[in-house]
């Protein structure tokens, strides 16, 4: 653990490329201490089909959702999920002159008590 999706429009721009991002973010996960290496899982997502409110703007987002096993209190929670949106923001430039991205976390916990594990191989 953690589970790291990342979801981003496609009209949003990135300075590096997502195998970059998703490098970077499990570089900075690891870095705060909470996770161990080989538990770092990341992937990304990008959406073709979104909605951004209800305006004529040209919008874009990324969401991170980042799962973590319980336990973890309230502050630590809120901690990694901003190292996640900081790390992601370096990254992110708008893609046509006005346009705004919003770059956000969600940090969920999964429950320890029904959370399953194997690993194979090795």
């Amino acid at each position: 653990m953690p589970h790291l999706v990342v979801e981003i429009t496609e009209n949003t721009r990135l300075t590096r490329s997502k195998e970059e991002l998703l490098d970077e973010c499990n570089a900075a996960l690891l870095a705060s201490g909470h996770f161990d290496e080989p538990a770092i899982k990341s992937r990304c997502v990008t959406l073709t089909t979104f909605r951004q409110g209800t305006g004529e703007a040209e919008r874009a987002f990324v969401h991170a959702t980042l799962q973590i096993l319980d336990g973890r209190d309230q502050a630590i929670r809120k901690q990694v999920g901003q190292i996640v949106v900081d790390t992601i923001a370096e990254m992110v430039r708008p893609g046509t002159p006005g346009q705004v991205v919003h770059v956000t976390a969600n940090v969920v916990e999964m429950e320890r008590a029904t959370f399953a594990k194997q690993v194979v191989g090795g």
